[in-house]
């Protein structure tokens, strides 16, 4: 069995990657399930709330996937792989390693836990995110239409997306999110919202719904690792408007490689 075990399993990027990957491998027949502390994934996968006796009940035919939690001592499983969604706020080379091995998303996100902070030395690889299977439309018409996509936080930067949507002349400026910190919307965003082209549209799940609402998307989010947005807006034929956090290539590999690459550093046979 598959156990993911994540310390976040609340609304957000790293917890959608964790879903997908739980439900491909469930279709693909590898019995697999996500525990985490929060409520969000459990209608969304096979899931689970995370206590004591998931790693309890972890046994050596086991292979686990860790996320962004800090365990005593190694799971007695087959294989334990970490797999490292962030920078700053998760500092591998600083965490005890009770793992085989660390998977990090491309190699400039390695090289950063490499060669920066606690400058992590273990084994590690790289194995992109799964993407979305979304389809790509031809949308000129919707050129000055903009979306926001994403939490509403200091971190996100949604003041600075906004800002650069209005001074490229958008006409309408979506945000799509909801509102993670009151404080930053209150004193940076919600001054933004005098002008009438903006609008608050919300969370959604369809996300072929949003993508098709809009033509283009900005994203000033700092510390950003693999950024979703980036990869969803390249499926959808959907302009993407980064920044330096952004430069990383979209991956070139299909979704069956990608959880081939898992299998293999889970020492699972891949069936034919």
């Amino acid at each position: 069995m598959i156990k993911i075990i994540t310390g976040y399993s609340e609304r957000g990027g790293s917890t959608v990657v964790l879903i997908n990957l739980t439900n491909k491998l469930n279709e693909m027949g590898y019995e697999t399930i996500l525990f985490g502390p929060h409520q969000y994934h459990l209608n969304k996968c096979n899931g689970a709330l995370y206590t004591v006796d998931a790693l309890k009940n972890i046994t050596p035919e086991d292979s686990v996937i860790t996320h962004f939690i800090k365990l005593g001592e190694r799971p007695n499983a087959k294989k334990v792989v970490l797999a490292c969604h962030e920078k700053w706020w998760f500092d591998v080379g600083g965490v005890n390693p009770y793992w085989d091995e660390v998977i990090f998303l491309h190699q400039e996100h390695a090289n950063y836990h490499i060669n920066n902070l606690s400058k992590y030395s273990g084994p590690h690889s790289i194995i992109p995110n799964l993407k979305n299977i979304l389809e790509k439309k031809d949308k000129p018409e919707l050129d000055k239409v903009a979306g926001i996509v994403g939490s509403i936080e200091s971190r996100k930067q949604t003041h600075i997306s906004i800002q650069r949507a209005l001074k490229d002349k958008c006409t309408k400026i979506y945000l799509f999110g909801k509102v993670g910190n009151d404080h930053y919307y209150n004193k940076e965003v919600k001054p933004l919202l005098m002008s009438p082209k903006i609008i608050e549209y919300g969370y959604t799940e369809s996300k072929q719904e949003m993508y098709d609402m809009i033509g283009r998307v900005y994203h000033s989010s700092i510390g950003e690792v693999a950024c979703l947005v980036k990869d969803e807006c390249w499926s959808t034929g959907t302009k993407f408007f980064g920044n330096e956090e952004t430069e990383h290539e979209v991956s070139p590999f299909t979704n069956e490689q990608i959880l081939n690459m898992w299998l293999n550093k889970l020492e699972i046979p891949i069936e034919v």
